[in-house]
């Protein structure tokens, strides 16, 4: 490894430039950093759909993060956005409903027939989340079901859909919400 990458990792990511520095341009930022981050998560994952959509949301962050022109390593702080996603991806196991789950009627089949109790809390379950899913507006619940029930990752759903993929990432951001707020609520 060269000098300059292994201080490039040391270095502090938001302490600020020196005024004399060019001003950060983000879409030269993003062609040149986005093969990067593919390659990596691409080597980790295997998958080129799950690295695409990982790759966005690191861009995501990092322009929802410090200020650009604040950050003495662009390319630092975006590879400990991606390393973080990274580590979170793999932690849950990918999406658990795109990949484990079942429809929520199917389970109500799996429970015992002599076990009324938990056949009860099935039923109330899936009226709950029928109830708090139906709150959604019908393009959000038909991108997100789209997503974490049948399996689609954003690029595919924005081209059957026809739309541009940030309304799909921005749909789903709205139906993530909607579904935290109500898991939260039931903590309480």
């Amino acid at each position: 490894m060269s000098q300059g990458r292994s201080e490039d990792r040391l270095c502090d990511p938001i302490r600020q430039r020196d005024s004399g520095s060019e001003p950060f341009r983000f879409p030269e930022f993003y062609r040149k950093e986005k093969p990067r981050l593919m390659r990596f998560f691409t080597r980790q994952l295997g998958n080129q759909a799950d690295a695409d959509e990982l790759a966005q949301e690191a861009f995501t962050r990092f322009v929802r993060g410090a200020p650009a022109h604040a950050l003495s390593s662009p390319q630092a702080y975006l590879t400990r956005i991606a390393t973080n996603l990274l580590r979170d991806f793999v932690a849950r196991g990918s999406t658990l409903l795109s990949r484990r789950s079942m429809l929520l009627e199917d389970d109500l089949a799996l429970v015992a027939s002599n076990d009324t109790h938990r056949e009860t809390q099935a039923r109330e379950d899936l009226a709950r989340w029928k109830l708090i899913l139906g709150k959604l507006s019908p393009d959000t619940l038909d991108i997100f079901l789209r997503n974490r029930v049948e399996g689609q990752t954003y690029v595919e759903i924005a081209q059957e859909l026809d739309v541009p993929l940030w309304v799909v990432q921005k749909q789903m951001l709205k139906a993530i919400k909607h579904v935290v707020a109500h898991r939260e609520a039931d903590d309480e």
